[in-house]
């Protein structure tokens, strides 16, 4: 899940929900990637989101624990294959 939407949709607390995608962004925010403008972040990233700390950072997904952390957080990066074709990839934040 990536969103508060989405892990409400799981029938998680909002406020559990709204706890870890803050939590998967700060770590985002820390370890992933960071471009100056939003078009250069959605031209390399599938979703991009401000960070606090300037600039502009790839949207994490992430899966819950029972205890409500967010754990096994990643984004997606797009990449060209041999076809120059646009695929994605899947980047883990450790």
């Amino acid at each position: 899940m990536s969103t508060l939407n989405d892990c409400k949709a799981w029938g998680i607390a909002a406020d559990v929900c709204a706890q870890a995608v803050e939590k998967a962004r700060a770590v985002a925010a820390r370890a992933a990637p960071k471009t100056e403008t939003m078009f250069q972040c959605e031209v390399r990233f599938s979703e991009c989101f401000e960070n606090p700390a300037g600039g502009f950072t790839p949207r994490p997904s992430f899966c819950l624990n029972p205890g409500g952390e967010p754990t096994e957080v990643r984004y997606l990066e797009y990449e060209s294959d041999r076809r120059n074709r646009k695929t994605t990839k899947e980047v883990r934040i450790d």
